[in-house]
């Protein structure tokens, strides 16, 4: 019984350090990734510009952006109301940009752990 529960924890160990090592792997592909991104009203382009060659990959950052710009809808429209004055709205828009960019990299960073949790699950 003893060896039985030693087998499955290292077996448990095993799977987590290879879903780490994917995680990085993952990591360090995205950051090999650009794109460009757009928010124009409520129309939301991201387009990949510099693909890492894996397109499970590629879509990670742009969920993450469209996420992040979904989550942030409502100040974006309020920045673009037209009574505001300008040095308002670039206020508020440098709030945005910096709020979405913090928004971005937290989302990336869930959003590798469940594809590298995938693909450690799924059958190659």
């Amino acid at each position: 019984m003893i060896l039985l529960s030693i087998a499955l924890l290292f077996g448990q160990q095993i799977s987590a350090d290879a879903e780490q090592a994917e995680i990085v792997v993952i990591g360090q592909r995205l950051a090999r990734w650009s794109a460009t991104y757009m928010i124009r009203g409520s129309k939301l382009r991201c387009a990949t510009k510099t693909s890492t060659g894996d397109p499970d990959i590629d879509s990670l950052g742009c969920k993450a952006f469209e996420t992040c710009a979904d989550q942030l809808a409502p100040r974006i429209a309020k920045s673009d109301e037209k009574s505001l004055a300008n040095s308002d709205r670039l206020a508020m828009k440098a709030g945005i940009k910096q709020d979405l960019s913090a928004c971005v990299a937290d989302q990336r960073t869930v959003l590798i752990a469940e594809l590298a949790r995938n693909r450690q699950n799924s059958p190659r």
